[in-house]
């Protein structure tokens, strides 16, 4: 319901956290790893520092 899991499944917004990975297959997802330009921001830095980490689904949402 917080969408900060959100990644792009074939063009459509979709929650990874309740989507499954075998709906994936064969389709193309975009995650924000996609959206960096090689460098860290200052709140992927303290995301890093801090160890503010969760189970991995909607850290990236909370980073960018």
């Amino acid at each position: 319901m917080c969408g900060c899991c959100t990644v792009v499944v074939n063009g459509k917004a979709v929650t990874a956290c309740l989507y499954l990975a075998a709906f994936a297959d064969g389709t193309e997802v975009t995650t924000i790893e996609h959206l960096t330009s090689g460098n860290l921001d200052a709140v992927q830095e303290a995301f890093i520092e801090c160890g503010a980490s969760q189970c991995g689904f909607c850290t990236p949402g909370f980073v960018r």
